[in-house]
């Protein structure tokens, strides 16, 4: 398949991208990892006019703590964060999420901001940042500005960003009590091929180790975009770690219920619910089991 011709910029630092990416025009696209770009591209379902590289801003590809906050660079690769010692220490969902992704070819080259502004409904970055109630910078010619994860998807391939907006990082609040999390995706066996539903779970207890005090569940690749599951979060919290396990098949058939698949060529809508009922179990269990070992070990 041949891409249609474009233009070709390679922008020296976000600034400059900013102005290049808004004297071009709405038919513009910055080029990040380029994996679901230029595949995009020769599939003519994206057919820019230019494209504006953002391969030489090096100073978008950190993983930096801050205070409170983890900040992620927009331009980081997957197979950074999947082994970075700061998220496996804090939040290591989000390195087991990005290690799913694709292939090792992909995961080198690959960003984390490349896969939230693609805006896939099954992106493997997405359900683990909400279940951390993360934000996002976006960068405009006027400033920045933070946006709530759970408010930055509009729809599949949506986002509330502007055609001359860039997304510069990621925000994350560093958990301050005991907190364990899960991600598990379901794909075709023996394929490398986006999920046919992601379950991220995760969970935090008291200073005490004892009770269970926050539980954020969010379900990828069975909604337009991903969505958190509220009634299954509130069946956990406030419970007796202990007590928490007798309730994990009521949490997961709410977690279930409240996923709206359709069916389609990948699998069913009532397959994919039932593997939301059982990865909700699993990364419930694991996330449970890691809480009341780290009690045992205080």
């Amino acid at each position: 398949m041949r891409i249609r011709p474009f233009d070709f910029k390679a922008a020296t630092s976000l600034a400059d991208a900013l102005n290049q990416l808004d004297q071009a025009g709405s038919n513009a696209r910055v080029l990040a990892g380029g994996t679901d770009l230029v595949l995009n591209m020769k599939k003519k379902n994206i057919l820019p006019s230019m494209l504006i590289s953002l391969h030489p801003i090096k100073n978008l590809e950190y993983v930096e703590e801050k205070n409170e906050m983890i900040h992620i660079g927009a331009l980081a690769k997957h197979a950074d964060l999947a082994i970075h010692p700061i998220l496996e220490k804090y939040v290591s969902i989000l390195c087991q999420a990005v290690g799913l992704i694709g292939s090792w070819q992909v995961r080198n080259i690959g960003t984390i901001g490349g896969n939230l502004c693609n805006a896939s409904p099954a992106a493997d970055a997405v359900p683990p940042l909400l279940a951390l109630d993360a934000a996002v910078v976006i960068a405009t010619l006027h400033g920045e500005k933070t946006v709530p994860i759970n408010s930055f998807f509009c729809g599949p391939g949506q986002t509330v960003m502007k055609p001359n907006e860039i997304l510069k990082e990621i925000l994350i609040k560093k958990p301050l009590k005991p907190s364990a999390g899960c991600y598990l995706k379901l794909r075709r066996r023996k394929a490398v091929d986006i999920s046919l539903a992601g379950v991220a779970f995760q969970a935090e207890s008291d200073p005490s180790g004892q009770r269970i005090e926050q539980v954020k569940i969010a379900l990828g690749g069975v909604a337009p975009t991903a969505i958190r599951v509220p009634d299954a979060e509130n069946c956990l919290v406030g419970l007796s770690i202990d007590d928490a396990f007798q309730k994990i098949p009521m949490c997961a058939d709410k977690a279930a219920n409240a996923a709206k698949p359709i069916d389609d060529v990948r699998a069913t809508a009532d397959y994919k619910r039932t593997i939301v009922n059982v990865f909700v179990q699993r990364c419930a269990q694991h996330v449970l089991t890691t809480l009341k070992n780290y009690r045992g070990q205080s």
